[in-house]
């Protein structure tokens, strides 16, 4: 069985067409009503989906979250999630089926950056390209559109995922699940549609807390490279500075104060942050030696 997955908040306007398209080309479709105050849940229903609704607006990621459980509960066999705002075209949903079943992948990632008649704002392409190279760097995949909300998952794929993050990082939470379940990952071109306001969101808000929560996914991935190296920089520096300290006490006797707390602070703080390095990639690796 095929499910379309589509997260809504307040898309009583987009609804009802992205439902009926999406009918087109999957066995059901499925919209998750992430707490709408308007009349999204009951235009979904009336178009033919089956909808699940939140008593409240818990975020993009909950919905994702919910849509993945009902897909696991009703043994789907390909989930393919569509946002609902707008953006995507529900008739592009053969582009992903078609390469999953031809090349037998496990997700497929509908790419803005891989068309070249980019119409996204400037400002979003480059936010979207920097969160995207963090999570290449963390997740060792070589995706160009991290953040794209049209894809499509394998069996395999939706009994190996279980998301956690109720905000935006989810979809970056998930490419970081994929790498570590060894899921392969292919990507298509596919237009977006910017027309009207879409976002519900401040763009500068919602680039930082999903910057944010990619460093975090990276920083556990890569802990050495992350916590150990800055740590083993700023102990040396620390080294250095109460060389000089005590370079000044002893053979001059100054007491260089400001050198002597700025020793002891930039030293335990490298520690600090090799210590974690240390912990944090013992316990990755012992989660990764038990599965």
């Amino acid at each position: 069985m095929k499910i379309a997955c589509i997260p809504a908040y307040n898309e009583e306007s987009n609804i009802e067409n992205l439902v009926k398209s999406a009918k087109n080309h999957v066995d059901s479709v499925v919209v998750c009503d992430d707490g709408s105050t308007d009349n999204t849940a009951n235009i979904a229903k009336k178009a033919g989906a089956v909808v699940i609704s939140h008593k409240i607006n818990k975020g993009y990621g909950a919905a994702i979250i919910t849509l993945f459980d009902y897909a696991r509960e009703n043994n789907a066999d390909v989930m393919i999630t569509v946002d609902g705002d707008g953006q995507h075209d529900p008739d592009q949903i053969p582009l992903l089926l078609n390469t999953m079943s031809q090349h037998n992948v496990d997700v497929i990632i509908g790419s803005r950056f891989l068309n070249n008649n980019i119409e996204a704002p400037g400002y979003r392409q480059r936010g979207i390209k920097i969160i995207t190279s963090a999570a290449n760097y963390g997740t060792d995949l070589k995706v160009s559109d991290s953040q794209s909300g049209f894809r499509a998952y394998s069996k395999i794929a939706i009994n190996a995922i279980h998301p956690t993050e109720e905000d935006m990082s989810v979809s970056t939470e998930i490419l970081f699940k994929i790498s570590n379940k060894g899921l392969s990952v292919a990507e298509v071109p596919i237009t977006i549609s910017y027309d009207g306001d879409t976002s519900k969101h401040n763009p500068i808000s919602h680039g930082v807390s999903v910057l944010a929560n990619t460093i975090k996914y990276v920083s556990i991935k890569h802990p050495l490279q992350f916590y150990g190296i800055p740590g083993i920089t700023l102990i040396t520096i620390g080294i250095i500075l109460g060389g000089l300290f005590l370079n000044g006490y002893l053979n001059n006797q100054v007491i260089l104060y400001g050198m002597m707390v700025g020793s002891v602070v930039v030293f335990l703080l490298g520690s600090i942050l090799s210590v974690t390095a240390i912990i944090l990639f013992s316990m990755v690796n012992l989660i990764r030696n038990n599965k």
